[in-house]
């Protein structure tokens, strides 16, 4: 894989600029190595921070002061973060602590344990689809995509028919998140977003109407979810539904994609986890920490903060740059090195699920689909081989991942 380019002259506002170019999606290792390296650094006359060393990182995702409520950005838009107010993941304490104690009752390791089942069948499906496909295959459409997106439609009780809608919509609430994006926003844009996200909220509304909310299932859980005499409110519902679906999906499509990927760039790799297929969640860990799909994250001070000699002033955004962290060669030894049998400790440490008190909910079921989605890849798919010229990323700079990547295949064990 051919590393960017970076040149000694650059400063790290320049090499900031370059990571966020759409252009150098398919490989930003080597500017992050050098924002890592020049971190920490302002940037904007000082109204954002940006860190990208793992002990820097780790410590602020921990600290008490550094808030996730996006009403204290400077730099965010008044709409971005009117359009975020009841998502969990964009709240503080004591209102995070109450959501997040509410929806993990309704997404215990119990559960998650229970639909391994479920989850091979699905993928043994998609195998399938695979070989209907055809070689080559295109791997994020045919495979990676569909495996998060019927797990957590099944999970929500969502039809079938109604399944690939629902990828759709997924995609565009994504595309919410990212300030790439967000820099580039036109009223169509805008528009499709309003209406996608009423969409989503009327079908859930209509969902729970005809019954949904009845049984056992990850949606009744939710709606029951009570603690202390409290529960969810409408829209603290929908909007946790829209976090459940969107980042279900992408984070854990691009990670079965990056895997694929990955694994096919490490034939020797690739080779040891199909004599060893019991090696798939160390190889899903070392995947996390080499190509996260979660880039970076953003945080703001809500009183001043002191990191080692380094002191960040009260009301600062601050840029978190956790695909920089999973490669500081101060945690991880031969960090660009990919190996699915790192020693464990360390392969753990990796950022790609956040830190603290917002580490993502969903991490276990993530796995575990990209596990049991990689199994299935090299133990049955013959001779597979990457088409390079195939290869494309979206333009998404915190949710990274390919949107196109063929793959030639000889059949189907």
């Amino acid at each position: 894989m051919t590393q960017t380019q970076t040149s000694p002259a650059q400063s790290p506002e320049e090499q900031l600029a370059a990571y966020f170019d759409p252009a150098n999606r398919p490989d930003p290792y080597a500017l992050l190595h050098g924002l890592r390296d020049a971190s920490p650094f302002t940037v904007m006359d000082g109204a954002m921070l940006v860190l990208g060393r793992h002990k820097d990182v780790d410590a602020l995702l921990r600290h008490p002061a550094a808030s996730a409520d996006r009403s204290r950005s400077k730099i965010l838009s008044t709409d971005a973060v009117a359009s975020r107010k009841e998502v969990m993941t964009f709240l503080d304490p004591p209102d995070h602590t109450r959501l997040r104690g509410l929806v993990t009752q309704a997404f215990t390791p119990r559960m998650v344990q229970n639909l391994e089942g479920r989850i091979r069948e699905i993928v043994d499906d998609l195998v399938r689809q695979v070989a209907e496909a055809g070689s080559p295959v295109d791997i994020p459409s045919v495979y990676a995509y569909p495996v998060p997106v019927r797990v957590i439609c099944e999970m929500l009780g969502v039809p079938p028919e109604d399944h690939k809608v629902f990828g759709a919509w997924s995609t565009v609430l994504g595309r919410a998140l990212d300030p790439l994006m967000a820099a580039n926003r036109t009223p169509e844009i805008d528009k499709e977003d309003t209406e996608t996200r009423a969409a989503f909220y009327q079908y859930f509304r209509d969902l729970i109407a005809d019954g949904g909310a009845r049984g056992d299932g990850l949606l009744p859980s939710l709606v029951r979810a009570e603690a202390a005499g409290d529960r969810l409110s409408e829209p603290e519902l929908l909007a946790t539904l829209a976090l459940l679906v969107m980042a279900g999906h992408e984070t854990t499509a691009n990670l079965i994609s990056h895997g694929i990927l990955t694994l096919l760039r490490h034939p020797e790799q690739m080779a040891m986890l199909r004599e060893d297929p019991s090696l798939a969640f160390a190889a899903v860990e070392e995947i996390l920490r080499y190509e996260p799909s979660v880039q970076m994250l953003h945080r703001m001070t809500k009183e001043r903060i002191v990191l080692d000699d380094y002191e960040i002033p009260e009301g600062t955004d601050v840029l978190l740059l956790a695909a920089a962290a999973n490669r500081d060669p101060e945690v991880f030894e031969d960090p660009d090195r990919f190996d699915i049998t790192r020693p464990r400790g360390k392969r753990l440490d990796h950022l790609s699920f956040s830190s603290g008190p917002h580490r993502c909910l969903g991490a276990n079921l993530g796995k575990l689909e990209a596990a049991v989605a990689l199994q299935a890849f090299v133990t049955r798919v013959a001779d597979p081989e990457l088409v390079p010229e195939s290869l494309e990323y979206r333009p998404h700079v915190i949710l990274r991942g390919p949107e196109r990547m063929s793959v030639r295949f000889s059949g189907i064990r």
